[in-house]
């Protein structure tokens, strides 16, 4: 039964007891550091490490390990040693320099009231142990709070910071260059995407063409994968071509983006709800179409759930309403043909590779587990069908040559 599967936080738990029990290594005076790597129905699998509490000790590379936590029986399975190279580093941790260097410059540039960041405190030799070990710290004071349902303003402070270069899109990093806060425009690395885009078509299409190695690889969607795999490659292999996105999404806001300001990362006064005490966890920083972050403001909207797309909350209407309303240019924006152009391809990347299903939901649940999915894949796949009176392939051509004495061109259908 899923009910007695180990969930993502029961099997962190699992995960730190076992680290800080002397399994990858002496425990004193360290912590643990560790990501998400696979999850499978019957296995979460986790890259760990030991690093060192001491800031102003020396610098060391972390050894890192592969843990996998047993979802069923429990179990911790023994550490394998984990070799990355610095490339394969490079994605996962952010750039320490950059994210305090973004900080300043928001502090400088933005109402604290309405875009709070806390303050951060430097770590002596940050960088060094950056350079050797892979990982990146930051350290910001504690804020005290609760956190928000309503972040229209906080949203629309980020959309106005000024960019470098208007219509590139990447990973925005900031440097300090003679007392002054740079920002650049670089790759993106949030989703390995590559760049910078120098237009939102060409970021769609490497969005798509990503998403589609995320779903060939995602396991325990079999049943998913057998209704639909085989129609979204050879949409992705034969008729996602940049011109065939319409133009209109060019028109789209480029802004910076908080790329995971969610309610998790908001903290509001505990008495006054609504008002906004700090956004943390800068440490992805994009340059990007507003709305790109399509799931995160919807999560203001809508209740955690395990396919990624749970029910709206009670009154949702008018609270999707009361936020666009604070903020009526971007409402305008979220309501134009541009917007909406965006969203249904954005989307279809989003909702292409659908979470796991658990096979012991009843009927009606296990129907509703992947019915956003299937609308939003099914409504483009549609409206964009293979081409019909294509040219024959090959062996087509050659029999009806042979049987009319008449050439027909060769050319593969969507080709």
């Amino acid at each position: 039964m899923s009910e007695g599967l180990l969930t993502q936080e029961e099997a962190v738990s699992a995960l730190l007891a076992y680290a800080f029990s002397g399994a990858i290594g002496p425990t004193k005076g360290k912590g643990v550091i560790y990501s998400l790597i696979d999850s499978t129905p019957s296995t979460f699998s986790w890259s760990a490490g030991l690093v060192d509490d001491d800031s102003d000790g020396p610098a060391a590379p972390v050894d890192r390990y592969l843990i996998k936590v047993d979802r069923r029986s429990k179990e911790v399975g023994p550490p394998e040693p984990i070799m990355l190279s610095e490339a394969e580093l490079w994605p996962q941790n952010p750039d320490v320099a950059s994210m305090d260097s973004f900080h300043a410059l928001i502090s400088q540039t933005t109402d604290p009231h309405i875009l709070p960041v806390p303050p951060v405190y430097p770590i002596p030799g940050e960088m060094k142990r950056q350079e050797t070990t892979g990982m990146g710290r930051q350290i910001t004071r504690f804020i005290p709070g609760v956190m928000a349902s309503s972040m229209a303003l906080a949203f629309d402070a980020c959309w106005r910071i000024q960019l470098p270069e208007k219509h590139l899109i990447g990973e925005l990093i900031a440097a300090e260059i003679d007392g002054r806060v740079v920002l650049k425009i670089g790759p993106d690395r949030r989703h390995s995407l590559g760049g910078p885009f120098r237009s939102v078509r060409a970021y769609l299409h490497a969005y798509i063409k990503s998403s589609l190695v995320a779903l060939e690889k995602q396991q325990g969607i079999d049943e998913y994968k057998e209704r639909f795999l085989d129609r979204i490659r050879d949409f992705v292999g034969n008729r996602l071509h940049i011109h065939n996105i319409p133009a209109i999404v060019e028109d789209i806001p480029i802004v910076a983006m908080h790329a995971d300001m969610g309610p998790h990362n908001v903290i509001v006064d505990s008495h006054i709800r609504t008002e906004i005490r700090a956004v943390i966890d800068w440490e992805f920083v994009a340059s990007a179409p507003y709305a790109s972050l399509d799931r995160i403001v919807e999560m203001v909207f809508r209740k955690p759930a395990p396919n990624g797309f749970g029910p709206g909350y009670d009154r949702a209407d008018e609270l999707r309403e009361a936020f666009w309303s604070t903020i009526p240019d971007w409402k305008q924006w979220n309501q134009s043909e541009a917007t909406q152009t965006f969203l249904e391809w954005f989307r279809f990347g989003r909702f292409m590779k659908p979470e796991w299903r658990p096979k012991d939901l009843p009927d009606d649940e296990a129907q509703d587990y992947w019915r956003e999915n299937i609308r939003v894949v099914e409504n483009l796949l549609n409206k964009y069908p293979p081409a019909q009176g294509c040219l024959l392939k090959s062996h087509e051509a050659a029999k009806l040559r042979r049987a009319t004495g008449l050439r027909f061109q060769r050319t593969a259908c969507g080709g």
